[in-house]
């Protein structure tokens, strides 16, 4: 094959060499040719020589052409021509290069931009020099292709982006490396958690430690090494720490972390999170942490994360494969009494401020005034939902705790508020709750709610609302058919012998059903009596 005869670099065959380069993007071959003439030639260096000499002399012309020909370069996509340009030797003059583009009426100051990246990028404690020329060759790949190719020229559907290969290939390459580098690790952590690190050097080092932690995350063979090892020099934790600063954006990338040790290794987090729990002198724990940010996080950035996160942390499948079941006990011991509290502290209480006459039966005003304005409040709303749909959770999976926890505060009372809010994805998970309750078909759970009068806000909402809030009528209405259904002997009485000449009154919806069935039950008790 005939070789490409390069122009001498010279500033006046700077518009020649242009369009050899411009030219021979069009075709495969033409690329492969320039690029194997380019690096034997050495021209790249030469190329670099030029721009200073034309920089110093202020040569615009000269410079603008350089940029197109770098630019061009960049865009034959050679490994080979990567390695020398994003050397520490010329990396500087690339950019400089790639400054000048014609279309800017100015140069936009991209070595500043990069040498004070490169200084931030310093903060990650690499030992190894060959591993740190990776790095700065890798991070400064980056930032070219962030800031100057972001669109790669159209050479057909299957033309790959070998910059962006070229920048994955050196990222496997280090962190191949720095996964099972101890020193590295500790060093990572201890500069994670040290006070004195800079906002912007932690989440630096925050931002390393993520991808790292997705690389290595995502091999089985090398998973299960790395989490014993991240685990025994401390990443745990510095998550801990990192997820209670006030920097949002550490605070996520840290939260991102977790989420993927949670959800690839989630005995190693329950494990940590369980010692936790039996060290009573600690300040403060990763499960505290995380309850706090989610009752904090009023912009929602993390909120469903983090309620992920504690459903695989509370999952007691996971955990009886942690720890043995009495260690399980006291663990969810622990969370009813120290955490749950927390996370159900938003639940406005319930406070019956006047009574209303609706046929024979006199039932509470509820809520008053001032807690409908805080559920209408649309952040308090989006936080109460979220907070349910993990009380649900409990529900489900932890019986014994989660009925103590209810019945003991009274809780269903204040989720029942939540029945009045405007908002209705809050009215339907409140619904959802009390309808995973009875769907238990525990009688202790019957009689606490009969005892305490609890179907009455779902009455109310039906007589106070349902001829104009008509999204409420299917709620009231499934919840009854459902304890028809199900046979909920003591709530279906609770309803006829408390509500009956009420829930007649309702002239828009069919008859419940439940008094023929009851009335028949209630006969043959009397029956059998006698």
């Amino acid at each position: 094959r005939r070789s490409i005869d390069l122009p001498p670099c010279e500033t006046n065959r700077l518009g020649d060499i242009a369009d050899l380069v411009t030219s021979a993007l069009a075709s495969r071959s033409h690329r492969e040719k320039l690029g194997l003439a380019l690096k034997r030639k050495g021209y790249i260096p030469k190329l670099l020589r030029l721009f200073r000499a034309c920089e110093q002399s202020e040569t615009t012309e000269a410079l603008q052409q350089l940029h197109e020909i770098m630019r061009g370069i960049l865009h034959l996509g050679k490994s080979s021509l990567f390695e020398v340009m994003f050397s520490e030797e010329h990396i500087m003059d690339i950019i400089g290069c790639l400054e000048y583009d014609p279309l800017l009426a100015e140069p936009k100051h991209h070595k500043q931009l990069s040498a004070e990246r490169a200084k931030l990028k310093k903060i990650v404690p690499i030992r190894d020099s060959k591993i740190q020329k990776k790095f700065h060759q890798m991070y400064q790949a980056q930032y070219i292709e962030d800031n100057f190719l972001p669109n790669p020229p159209d050479f057909g559907e299957n033309y790959p982006s070998i910059l962006t290969f070229f920048i994955h290939r050196k990222k496997e390459e280090i962190f191949r490396v720095l996964e099972k580098d101890e020193e590295f690790l500790s060093d990572l952590f201890a500069l994670l958690k040290n006070e004195a690190t800079a906002e912007d050097e932690q989440l630096e080092l925050v931002n390393f430690l993520k991808e790292l932690c997705a690389f290595s995350l995502m091999s089985r063979k090398k998973r299960e090494k790395f989490v014993q090892r991240s685990a025994k020099l401390g990443i745990l934790p510095t998550l801990e720490i990192l997820i209670g600063t006030d920097d949002l954006q550490v605070r996520a990338a840290a939260t991102d972390i977790l989420s993927d040790l949670s959800g690839f290794c989630p005995s190693m987090v329950q494990e940590f999170v369980m010692k936790e729990a039996q060290q009573n002198q600690l300040d403060t724990d990763l499960i505290s942490v995380l309850i706090e940010r989610l009752i904090c996080d009023t912009e929602f950035v993390e909120a469903e994360q983090l309620m992920d996160v504690l459903c695989i942390l509370l999952d007691p499948g996971h955990l009886l494969h942690t720890a043995k079941a009495s260690q399980v006990f006291e663990f969810l011991n622990y969370f009813y009494t120290c955490c749950l509290p927390v996370l159900t502290a938003p639940f406005p209480a319930s406070e019956a401020e006047g009574t209303r006459e609706i046929g024979n039966e006199k039932l509470y005003f509820f809520p008053p005034f001032r807690l409908l304005m805080f559920i209408n409040n649309y952040q308090t709303a989006k936080l109460l939902s979220l907070i349910l749909k993990l009380l649900i959770f409990c529900v489900e999976w932890h019986k014994e705790h989660m009925r103590h926890y209810i019945i003991n505060r009274d809780l269903l009372r204040r989720v029942l508020v939540l029945m009045n809010s405007k908002h209705t994805f809050l009215a339907l998970t409140a619904f959802e709750f009390i309808k995973k309750i009875i769907d238990l078909r525990d009688e202790l759970y019957n009689h606490y709610i009969a005892q305490g009068n609890l179907l009455e806000p779902f009455l109310l909402a039906l007589l106070e609302n349902g001829a104009t809030y008509r999204l409420l009528i299917p709620i009231v209405i499934e919840l009854f058919e459902f304890i028809k259904l199900e046979d909920g002997k003591s709530l279906a009485g609770l309803l006829i012998e408390n509500f009956c000449q009420a829930l007649g009154s309702i002239n828009y919806v069919q008859t419940f059903g439940l008094q023929p069935n009851y009335e028949k039950e209630k006969h043959q008790q009397e029956q059998k009596v006698n």
